[in-house]
């Protein structure tokens, strides 16, 4: 069987689409002997002539629909598909449509020989040219199922991944469709536990509605993976869901989101890693829409980072007139903007997207952005925030520029031209810093509150919040990375604790504070509960499908301690002195942190502009610890 198909495989195009043709000839024809008038007038008693001088004389009506069926086929173009991807559904009303050519013009040829025929017998004729056309409808496709099944038979790698779909939606048939094509993974069970697909098979893949079946699976196939085809349901379910799959140390894929695949970011066939938002507990935040954006234009330092294109994201829900992408980094411009118009395109929203090279340091380039655009609203995400790389002597000056000076540029700027309101986000680590990167930006909330307080029309505040979950920053991809590279997994103490947020719920916090904001205040976000780190690598490696072990081997993926870095807390705080203040909002708070005046403030920043000219790292780390509360180094 396979030398027949491979020797198909071999001929060139044209002598496949000679056979092609000849197939389908031969199909009419045997449709016409079998449907048509050899064998009716062969069955009926009263005809006395020969089969051989039936055919003969009623040729005519066989080669004229012939003709016009096989022409019909190849001038829209049937011809041309490629057989190893053939689906009758895709061609369903080509092929349809050109059996009922064949049918009918024999029908309509039949009925022209008779010089008056009766309505009963027109009738029979007719459901006869209907039936013709069904049947060769039916063997056309049967026979493209069969030379497909020749040419390109269905295998599977005896080693290929056992896998289960968890769900039985059009998502996961979806799905299912897509992996029955892949000879490296085998679907060998769908899961739902609905009592109305117990029992029942998906292609003759069986649906278990039982998490005990989905155990029994497990031991018997030690490398199974859950692919989870669930994009639209609720979070919570969703997280339940991934809780009781880690109690038996399945590895779990996810199939995107229902936001990427209606915005096309992504299509149902990437599969991808499950999010480790879905592992973390805490609830989702709806996203924000914001009041009368649509006459409004909005500015983003830092777009194409975690926060920044998150922000963007969420702001064009609100279609606002004009958002100014403002970024350093020219790949993460380009690919935040590509971003944004796919989700303009997709939702036909009226929003214009301005992309703009830029650095805030520069803050004659700002200027002129600010006077050309006439800005309404601020958010500052623009940050150097990699502690171990912040920390090393020869970025201490740049950092100190960027964090600093940087957001003194913007500040000073969006005062000047009289900006409605001003966000900077902040981070948990400017709270009582320890490292560089906390100094920098506690310095910045300094400034922004300073600035605030001789302000009569713009409206400064900043949110301060800590780790984002998959952020550029953020522990969870190398984790995710040295799983999949079989370990070990290292952190940097078994004991350290941080707080954890999504990046959408942070982001839409960060609006929803934005538009609660009256000036100078320094908001902070319920985080929840801080996280032990060992334990969230220890969830993954379980969700990964692996052991988690005292000692590396091949069956399972060690954690290893490697010591705390440079600048690094055992946990993190949010406040720095005082109590939360709560808000309207009972996952936003505020707290009432000192200030350096303006007066006092002013000299302080043109001293450490020189120090940074003149890199002097003793005298930037002088500043910080006579300026800001807890530094010391």
């Amino acid at each position: 069987m396979n030398l027949i198909g491979q020797k198909l495989n071999e001929l060139s195009r044209f002598y496949k689409i000679i056979l092609v043709l000849l197939n389908d000839l031969f199909l009419a024809f045997t449709c016409w002997m079998v449907f048509g008038p050899p064998m009716a007038s062969i069955i009926s008693s009263e005809i006395t002539i020969s089969l051989f001088d039936l055919v003969k004389s009623q040729i005519y009506s066989f080669i004229i629909p012939a003709i016009l069926f096989l022409s019909y086929f190849y001038f829209f173009g049937y011809y041309k598909s490629v057989m190893r991807f053939f689906d009758s559904r895709d061609s369903i009303f080509l092929c349809v449509s050109g059996s009922l050519v064949f049918g009918f013009s024999w029908a309509i040829i039949y009925i022209l020989q008779f010089d008056l025929i009766e309505t009963s017998l027109l009738s029979v004729i007719l459901l006869q040219g209907l039936l013709l056309s069904s049947v060769l409808y039916a063997f056309v496709n049967i026979s493209r199922d069969v030379a497909k099944y020749f040419i390109y038979p269905y295998e599977k790698d005896k080693h290929a991944l056992p896998i289960v779909i968890f769900g039985s939606g059009k998502s996961a048939k979806d799905l299912l469709d897509t992996l029955m094509n892949d000879p490296l993974k085998k679907v060998i069970a769908i899961y739902d536990d609905s009592p109305t697909f117990k029992n029942l098979r998906i292609n003759n893949v069986p649906i278990i509605s039982k998490f005990k079946n989905l155990k029994d699976l497990k031991a018997k196939h030690e490398n199974l993976q859950v692919f989870l085809a669930i994009p639209n349901i609720k979070t919570e379910t969703r997280r339940k869901i991934i809780e009781d799959l880690e109690t038996i140390k399945v590895a779990v894929r996810t199939i995107p989101t229902l936001t990427d695949l209606i915005s096309d970011q992504k299509k149902m066939s990437d599969i991808q890693e499950l999010s480790i938002d879905d592992i973390l507990p805490g609830a989702r935040i709806s996203n924000t829409q914001l009041e009368n954006a649509d006459s409004k234009i909005f500015f983003i330092s830092g777009a194409g980072g975690s926060i920044g294109s998150e922000i963007t994201r969420q702001l064009l829900l609100s279609n606002p007139k004009k958002i100014i992408l403002f970024e350093i980094s020219e790949f993460n411009l380009f690919k935040i903007e590509g971003e944004c118009n796919a989700i303009i395109d997709s939702k036909n929203l009226q929003s214009k997207i301005v992309p703009i090279l830029g650095d805030i340091r520069d803050k004659k380039n700002l200027s002129f952005i600010f006077k050309k655009f006439e800005i309404n609203h601020v958010y500052h995400a623009a940050a150097y925030k990699h502690v171990p790389l912040v920390e090393n002597e020869n970025n201490l000056g740049k950092a100190a520029e960027n964090n600093i000076i940087g957001t003194h540029n913007l500040a000073e700027v969006s005062l000047e031209n009289h900006v409605n309101s001003f966000v900077m986000i902040s981070t948990d680590k400017a709270v009582r810093p320890s490292n560089i990167m906390g100094a920098t930006k506690r310095f910045a909330e300094i400034i922004i509150q300073s600035i605030n307080d001789k302000s009569s029309s713009t409206k400064f505040s900043m949110v301060r919040f800590g780790n984002v979950i998959n952020s550029s920053g953020s522990v969870i991809p190398l984790f995710l990375d040295q799983i999949s590279q079989g370990g070990p997994v290292t952190v940097t103490d078994k004991e350290v604790k941080r707080y954890f947020m999504t990046i959408p719920e942070a982001s839409s916090l960060v609006l929803q504070a934005g538009e609660m904001s009256l000036g100078g205040e320094v908001f902070i976000l319920d985080m929840g509960e801080q996280v032990r780190i060992y334990d969230l690598a220890k969830k993954l490696i379980h969700l990964s499908g692996r052991n988690y072990v005292e000692k590396q081997d091949e069956d399972g993926i060690q954690i290893l301690e490697i010591g705390l870095r440079p600048g690094e807390k055992m946990y993190e705080e949010l406040l720095i002195s005082g109590s939360e203040i709560k808000t309207k909002n009972k996952k936003i708070f505020k707290a009432n942190e000192s200030f350096i005046d303006q007066k006092n403030l002013i000299p302080i920043i043109k001293s450490l502009q020189n120090l940074i000219n003149n890199n002097d790292n003793e005298g930037i780390l002088k500043i910080l610890t006579e300026n800001v509360e807890g530094f010391n180094r």
